[in-house]
């Protein structure tokens, strides 16, 4: 991954709970402190134990960490980094999401070796849709359900938001979640 996703990790951990918090993050995971360098790719291993000892030391499960991680990325990360892109890619949620692989697409043109996942999105009902997602990395379901959650706030559309099914593949993920408006 990115050191911009690392990046906001840190920032994540650090606004909410202090440098002395991030310090303990750091010698947990036994990750470089040159790991944050926003345009720098490193390996996902690094990502996932920076992961791990934050949610160890913030006293949370790791799923409860990447949730609120993904609100983060949704909240602060992308509304102060990228807000112009993500401002051009939707104006509705559904809308957003069904534009969000031009969005990385528009990325990869960025960073080297960039590979995001996918996003398939079906609208059902008028309240409901389900979006799935599609990619080469394992664990990060928790994290996509915040950024959804953060998202439908985004977007003053408040949703319920579950994953329903694991769709088997032989490596990586590919969920689906099911997105209920509450109108």
């Amino acid at each position: 991954m990115y050191g911009v996703i690392n990046k906001s990790l840190r920032d994540m951990v650090t606004e909410g709970h202090g440098e002395a918090i991030w310090a303990q993050v750091l010698a947990k995971a036994g990750v470089p402190s040159d790991s944050f360098l926003a345009m720098r790719s490193y390996d996902d291993e690094i990502t996932f134990r920076l992961a791990v000892a934050s949610s160890d030391a913030l006293g949370v499960d790791v799923d409860t960490a990447l949730h609120a991680f993904g609100k983060h990325w949704v909240n602060h990360t992308l509304a102060r980094d990228y807000d112009a892109l993500v401002r051009s890619t939707g104006s509705t949620m559904l809308e957003f999401l069904e534009n969000l692989n031009e969005l990385h697409d528009r990325i990869s043109t960025t960073f080297l070796e960039y590979q995001p996942p996918e996003f398939r999105v079906s609208e059902l009902e008028k309240n409901r849709m389900e979006v799935e997602y599609i990619s080469h990395r394992e664990g990060l379901n928790s994290f996509v359900s915040g950024l959804l959650v953060a998202l439908s706030e985004r977007f003053n559309e408040p949703m319920s938001i579950e994953a329903i099914e694991d769709l088997s593949v032989d490596a990586g993920t590919h969920t689906k979640f099911s997105l209920l408006m509450e109108r």
